[in-house]
């Protein structure tokens, strides 16, 4: 009995030996969130579509959420389904807006140890020391070398336009980034970069942006231009007609041709908005 006994013991020793040698392969666990619930791309979470289960540490998938606070309001970029272990890059900080898209900013500088799902600003700097801030609070999806890929609005599309424009136009103009050092939780900064004439006009046809106050931009872009082309200390690589009373008369010209822009612009929307309420009225009309 007692050498049968000593066997058991024996064995169980065995076994509890294993089973430690499993957890130790193991190693510590983890917890992290899973989804208990199907989630559709571009809705805002809800704590109560996740559930917390604890998986191995060295299985845990890269970027896993561990903490529900630090996603707190986040918005789907991708439609996820139950199951599913959820992963900061899955989640974006705000809404995705009918706008936006992707575009490659190839940049002149860009922050050290930037990395992808930081949030940016877009600045260029002239020479003579003007700063302005092109694109604000974009986030980063991808890096090649110095050209970074943002999730941009319809605005930011004409902005990169002007900023290229002025570079090749001004030398020693640049291009650089700036990161912010919390992007989930910092406002975004605000835009003030004064686009170039040409572009302006570009978008006062543009029916995707609201530029029924484009005159505080007008008047920013001829102070950025009055300094630059009457500074003996700026290189312009294009001919320009120097002048402070030929450049009044630029500006002038360009502000009686953008008001005649805006108010052809208004005017169709103001004609479709009727429509519109005539439609409806319509239909409501039918329906009784």
């Amino acid at each position: 009995m007692k050498k049968n006994y000593d066997n058991i013991i024996a064995r169980r020793e065995d076994e509890i030996n294993n089973l430690q040698q499993q957890l130790d392969e193991i190693g510590e666990l983890v917890t992290v969130y899973q989804l208990n619930t199907s989630a559709k791309s571009g809705t805002q979470m809800q704590d109560f579509q996740f559930s917390m289960i604890e998986v191995p540490e060295y299985s845990l998938p890269q970027n896993a959420v561990i903490s529900l606070e630090d996603i707190e309001g986040y918005y789907y970029k991708i439609s996820l389904s139950s199951g599913t272990i959820v992963t900061s890059d899955m989640l974006m900080q705000q809404k995705l807006t009918d706008d936006e898209r992707t575009l490659d900013v190839v940049l002149d500088e860009i922050p050290i140890g930037i990395e992808i799902g930081d949030y940016v600003d877009i600045r260029i700097a002239f020479p003579l020391g003007q700063d302005f801030i092109a694109m604000t609070h974009k986030e980063v999806v991808e890096i090649n070398g110095s050209t970074l890929k943002l999730i941009v609005s319809q605005q930011d599309f004409y902005a990169y336009q002007s900023m290229q424009t002025d570079e090749a136009l001004y030398s020693s103009t640049k291009a650089y980034g700036s990161t912010y050092i919390e992007g989930g939780v910092q406002a975004a900064a605000q835009q003030y970069y004064p686009v170039s004439l040409d572009v302006l006009k570009t978008m006062l046809l543009d029916p995707n942006i609201d530029t029924s106050d484009y005159s505080d931009v007008l008047k920013r872009r001829e102070q950025l231009e009055a300094q630059l082309t009457s500074s003996d200390k700026v290189t312009i690589n294009e001919k320009v007609t120097g002048g402070k009373q030929t450049l009044a008369d630029k500006f002038k010209e360009a502000k009686d041709d953008y008001d005649a822009l805006q108010a052809q612009k208004q005017a169709e929307a103001d004609y479709q908005a009727q429509n519109q309420t005539q439609d409806t009225e319509s239909s409501s009309s039918d329906s009784n």
